[in-house]
């Protein structure tokens, strides 16, 4: 068992909270892609939301379970204007919303807009799903969920 694994759902918050905190950052927190797997895991009310664009989820790979909600819109990356309608359907400002994207920039700008509109339980998965680049140029081994060994697959 790995010491993500022996955290308890509380002590993971806590920890995430205290990095966020930190960094002068006004979400809940930022959290490991292992503790976010763990919370998904052992909490009912957590959910994933993944904010990458329709494309990054067809060529890139995905995590099952998943609400999908571009933070912005594939061609030109620009802000989706239906966001925060499409968060409003699939969570609750109660959930504990893990957010995700390639490599962590929009997810925790989707966390501080989200903190703004009263989700007081907005974390962002650090590294995001692919994480930055090896010194090859390659994502998804350095760090991020994909790198992290976690469950994904291809559509």
């Amino acid at each position: 068992m790995n010491m993500t694994t022996a955290m308890s759902t509380a002590e993971i918050l806590e920890k995430a909270h205290e990095r966020a905190k930190a960094a002068g950052k006004r979400h809940a927190g930022d959290m490991t892609p292992e503790e976010a797997h763990a919370l998904l895991r052992e909490h009912p009310d957590a959910v994933l939301v993944d904010v990458r664009s329709h494309p990054e989820l067809d060529f890139v790979g995905m995590i099952e379970g998943g609400k999908h909600i571009p933070w912005q819109n594939y061609p030109g990356m620009t802000p989706n204007p239906d966001f925060d309608q499409q968060i409003k359907k699939e969570v609750t400002p109660n959930n504990i919303l893990l957010l995700l994207c390639r490599t962590g920039g929009r997810s925790l700008a989707a966390a501080e807009h989200l903190a703004g509109l009263r989700y007081h339980h907005c974390y962002n998965i650090l590294g995001g799903f692919e994480g930055k680049q090896d010194h090859q140029g390659q994502r998804g081994k350095v760090e991020g969920w994909k790198a992290s060994g976690l469950p994904w697959k291809h559509k």
